[in-house]
């Protein structure tokens, strides 16, 4: 008779049958992880190419390419590859576009910059602002990559009120998995613990894994302050093999609690974009807030976490017996 392990806990392991559910749920953790440390390996891979090529004593910069558009180049924006030429001719490719001198009848021939692929393609995607976006030539994928920017965050400012918009009618399909917020809040608890200070993150989903992973970019933090200094290029580079899409960017108010400062109301002002801040730190639960920002009212919208994130204690585990609970409801 074969003998039955005290360690099973369920009756899958038991009689080992796979359960489904939670092997899915384990594969796309796996996924995640394996995505993690890939987007991780390839940043740590251009910072230390970029200190083997220094020649000063500061860590050099990985040189950004040179804006050249070509008949073939495409724009990738929002998982979708566009064809340069859906928005410049053939003439303003290959020769410039026109620009009239003041005062001249002369004209002259301008080289397609980043700004006019952003102006041209704005039309048709509103959230292309100038202030939230940057347009970065990769020349190795013959690509033009819109890569959104984040504006300083922080507490130095009145950060006692709330706004009373709340999302009462917000909907998401697919919530971001709640790891990703416990790296972030685990993270966020290490950097506050070794050095008193405000984190900054930006999470994203690979379109084609239908992942979501989280990126720690370069930024310089303070007790009272976070502020986004990766260049865009570097982004870029780290991401040009993922169709992905922006989803959230993510700060902490270490043992503050989470209520949007001012600074963060000016900042976080991007019409397609989740905003989330963790706080109080030093508790054993921290609070999280969310909200997006409504650029019809111009008005920030809160949001319950529970809406976007994934909540751990949504699911209740089966092997308690609750009928032993006696429910008295009160009359």
């Amino acid at each position: 008779m074969a003998k039955i392990n005290t360690e099973q806990t369920n009756i899958f392991t038991l009689f080992g049958i796979t359960d489904e559910v939670e092997e899915k749920k384990r594969q796309l953790e796996d996924a995640r992880i394996k995505q993690q440390q890939e987007i991780a390996q390839r940043a740590e891979k251009m910072k230390q190419n970029a200190e083997s090529t220094s020649k000063s004593t500061a860590p050099a910069k990985k040189k950004e390419e040179p804006f050249e558009v070509n008949m073939v180049t495409f724009i990738y924006h929002l998982g979708e590859r566009i064809p340069v030429t859906a928005y410049f001719t053939p003439e303003e490719i290959e020769s410039g576009i026109p620009t009239a001198k003041k005062d001249q009848e002369q004209v002259e021939y301008k080289k397609i910059t980043g700004e006019d692929v952003r102006k041209r393609l704005e039309k048709d995607y509103p959230d292309l602002v100038a202030a939230y976006t940057e347009m970065v030539f990769i020349k190795q994928k013959n690509m033009v990559m819109a890569v959104p920017k984040a504006k300083k965050k922080g507490l130095n400012q009145d950060c006692t009120q709330k706004s009373s918009a709340s999302a009462e009618g917000f909907v998401v399909s697919k919530k971001i998995p709640f790891p990703i917020l416990q790296d972030f809040i685990a993270l966020s608890k290490r950097i506050y613990g070794e050095h008193g200070t405000e984190l900054h993150g930006d999470i994203y989903i690979d379109l084609d894994k239908e992942l979501f992973f989280l990126d720690i970019p370069q930024q310089i933090a303070l007790r009272e302050t976070v502020e986004r200094i990766e260049e865009p290029h570097i982004t870029a580079l780290k991401l040009m093999d993922i169709r992905f899409i922006k989803v959230m960017e993510i700060h902490s108010h270490h043992e503050w609690a989470p209520i949007p400062s001012m600074t963060d109301n000016e900042s976080e002002r991007q019409g397609n974009m989740l905003y989330a801040i963790v706080g109080c730190l030093n508790q054993f639960f921290p609070q999280v807030t969310a909200r997006y920002f409504d650029t019809k009212d111009q008005r920030h919208i809160n949001i319950n976490p529970s809406m976007i994130f994934e909540n751990p204690f949504d699911s209740t585990p089966n092997e308690y017996d609750m009928s032993v609970v006696e429910v008295h409801t009160r009359g």
